[in-house]
């Protein structure tokens, strides 16, 4: 697959997608009428029965289906992928108390991962689609250590006011080791599994405790 089709690919396929399921049911319906375009390739092969005003035409229109076709099955296991978290939360949607699982959410993102890799994505370009939805979790992962901290501190209130709206996304394990150093706080069992989590989540991408975490 040339150059010019990966980007075609994430830019008009994969970028609006992953931010849509992330966001709203309407982006995703919209970004689903993306989906059917790529998938409009996998009737390529029919072109080659096209015949030109001379046989060079048709054997560089044959040259080039066959080229293009070497990559259908992966245009389809991606648009597959892509498609199928929109319709699940295309068919929650409206229904009170409804959500699609973090869980799921993440699976689903790891097989679009592993698809463009197969489509020759760069690890650079994969990361950078897939960073909203790791960094969320991220957050919510040191939120969960934060809550924690607070509610085994009760005595340094002043310390957690406000947290909710710190920029946690510029926080990592450095940052958070040296808040609980710094103001010398004591870390409850708790405090100590939901560290685990997060380490667990920044080396796997998975959820260690999944009955921990909602949509």
């Amino acid at each position: 697959m040339n150059d010019l089709t990966q980007k075609l690919i994430l830019v008009l396929v994969v970028v609006p997608i992953i931010f849509g399921i992330f966001r709203s049911w309407k982006e995703m319906a919209g970004a689903a009428a993306v989906i059917s375009i790529a998938l409009l390739f996998a009737n390529l092969d029919k072109i080659a029965l096209f015949k030109g005003a001379g046989v060079g035409i048709e054997v560089e229109l044959r040259t080039a289906v066959r080229e293009a076709y070497g990559a259908i099955e992966q245009l389809k296991e991606l648009g597959l992928s892509l498609s199928s978290p929109i319709v699940d939360e295309l068919a929650l949607a409206g229904k009170p108390l409804s959500y699609i699982p973090l869980k799921y959410k993440l699976e689903q993102v790891a097989k679009i991962s592993e698809t463009l890799k197969k489509l020759g994505a760069s690890t650079k370009e994969i990361d950078e689609i897939t960073a909203p939805l790791y960094q969320r979790v991220t957050e919510t992962h040191l939120g969960h250590i934060l809550s924690s901290l607070q509610q085994s501190n009760s005595d340094k209130e002043p310390i957690f006011r406000g947290w909710q709206q710190w920029k946690l996304i510029e926080w990592d394990m450095n940052r958070l080791e040296d808040f609980i150093k710094d103001n010398a706080l004591n870390r409850s069992g708790e405090t100590q599994e939901s560290i685990k989590d997060l380490e667990y989540f920044q080396k796997n991408r998975k959820l260690r405790r999944e009955d921990r975490f909602g949509p």
